[in-house]
């Protein structure tokens, strides 16, 4: 249990709030889990393992969370639930799971107060929950992390691991508030930050800078890897737009970002959102009507339901607020 909260919230102000995430899959859910649950505002429902492309992965995700629960001392005190194992095979079939169940079990509860259901990852379960049942679409908002730069969208790792359930998404009335990969990718920590700030604050502290440490270089290798193939196959092809929108900005900057002394926590703005919603500035347009394969928004049909789509956070309250947090609870 962590020590008492320094801000009391009171319960009929608290948001209700479910995390799905593929936990395992980089180093940063893991930050935002931690984020979720030192933050009073939250009351907290449960977090939802998601896959995320690669074989047992919804398996690894799940015993992820459970492990940043147990270093955070929250060892069995944290409602953990599984989700579907792989992405759907088209949009209309849902994959039952414990976890699509309980989001459709605590939307359908008589709780006046909002219910959230962020998603860092694929929306595998929010859009199989929707499926199992379409009335939960008016009694909760979700948070998805994903998609590409507007106004033409792209490739994207949330979106490519499920993109069927991510047109069933945009295409039903579920209220959405997306945060594109132009704007999660922002959300940038220093290692020196990190070494100083994070790693201090007890077991979970040292965890997940010396995840980050581990991982980020595992990771960064593989970008490189991928990098320097399109590169290859756009200087064969003579088509510089396919590594144009795969970097998503100027080749130099790539080169720069890939030589780095920080990491990206990009499921952060989750959780610093919802505790704040002036942390980021965003405008309401209308949804895609439809995705095309490669992962490009189809605005081909309007009169889709409108939908927020983020354009800026405050990368500096969101990782201070977090920094902060870690320091009061787990800190000297």
């Amino acid at each position: 249990m962590l020590k008492e909260k320094p801000v009391p919230f009171p319960f009929e102000k608290a948001i209700r709030v479910i995390v799905d995430t593929d936990c395992n899959c980089e180093c940063d859910d893991q930050f935002a889990v931690a984020h979720f649950l030192m933050t009073p505002k939250f009351d907290m429902k449960g977090f939802i393992a998601e896959h995320y492309g690669e074989e047992d992965s919804e398996q690894m995700s799940y015993d992820e969370i459970v492990k940043v629960t147990e270093l955070m001392g929250l060892g069995g005190e944290v409602n953990i639930l599984h989700g579907a194992a792989k992405a759907m095979i088209d949009e209309h079939t849902p994959i039952d799971s414990e976890g699509a169940r309980f989001i459709i079990e605590e939307a359908m509860k008589d709780d006046p107060r909002p219910l959230y259901v962020c998603n860092q990852g694929a929306v595998t379960n929010i859009a199989s929950a929707f499926l199992l049942e379409p009335k939960i679409a008016d009694r909760l908002t979700v948070v998805w992390i994903g998609g590409g730069a507007y106004p033409h969208g792209g490739t994207e790792f949330n979106m490519k691991n499920d993109l069927n359930a991510a047109r069933v998404v945009f295409k039903s009335n579920l209220r959405l508030w997306q945060i594109p990969a132009n704007v999660y990718s922002t959300m940038a920590i220093s290692f020196m930050e990190l070494l100083t700030r994070i790693y201090p604050c007890g077991e979970i502290g040292k965890y997940l800078y010396e995840n980050t440490m581990i991982k980020g270089k595992i990771i960064m290798g593989k970008i490189r890897k991928t990098v320097s193939v399109i590169a290859e196959r756009a200087k064969k092809e003579n088509n510089q737009d396919m590594l144009q929108a795969f970097l998503g900005g100027d080749a130099l900057d790539m080169d720069l970002a890939l030589s780095t002394e920080s990491w990206l926590l990009g499921d952060s703005p989750c959780a610093g959102l919802l505790h704040n919603p002036k942390a980021g500035k965003y405008h309401m347009a209308e949804a895609p009507c439809d995705l095309f394969d490669d992962g490009k928004y189809d605005m081909s049909k309007p009169g889709s339901k409108r939908i927020r789509i983020y354009d800026e956070v405050d990368v500096r309250f969101i990782l201070d607020d977090m920094c902060n947090k870690f320091k009061f609870y787990f800190g000297d």
